[in-house]
């Protein structure tokens, strides 16, 4: 790397999303109780603002062998703008962050070889295309 490059990942309190926020946002039909907590916000590469985030009270179709939905995402990765148009209001401050280090490491991992991005689509159609590839195994 350079060394006038940009630190690929650096954690900003900028943001209009500050870890801890809980969201209300734009849900499918069948999960107007779900919610997500903001757990990271990072700038990427000095430029794009990456907004982690974690979503529960979902009702994903998923092949479980239980037979149950899905409740949870631990991770997501959004750009500023696509969060932007997915919520509606703050409605608490988490006191404890909910378990996602796990999924944002992988994310990290394959991020910093160029093999992952964030999402520009709302939280909403992300949520649609999970059930889908999920339907399609």
């Amino acid at each position: 790397m350079a060394a006038d490059a940009p630190v690929p990942l650096v954690d900003i309190t900028t943001s209009r999303f500050q870890v801890g926020q809980v969201w209300e946002y734009h849900t499918r039909p069948t999960e107007t109780d779900s919610l997500l907590t903001v757990v990271k916000v990072e700038l990427q590469h000095g430029a794009d603002v990456a907004v982690h985030v974690y979503v529960d009270g979902l009702r994903l179709k998923t092949p479980n062998p239980s037979g149950k939905p899905g409740t949870t995402a631990s991770h997501l990765p959004f750009s500023e703008e696509a969060l932007t148009a997915s919520v509606t209001h703050v409605v608490r401050h988490a006191n404890t962050l909910p378990d996602f280090e796990e999924g944002y490491e992988i994310w990290r991992e394959a991020f910093l070889t160029g093999q992952a991005g964030i999402f520009s689509v709302t939280v909403a159609e992300v949520m649609d295309f999970i059930e889908s590839t999920f339907g399609n195994q």
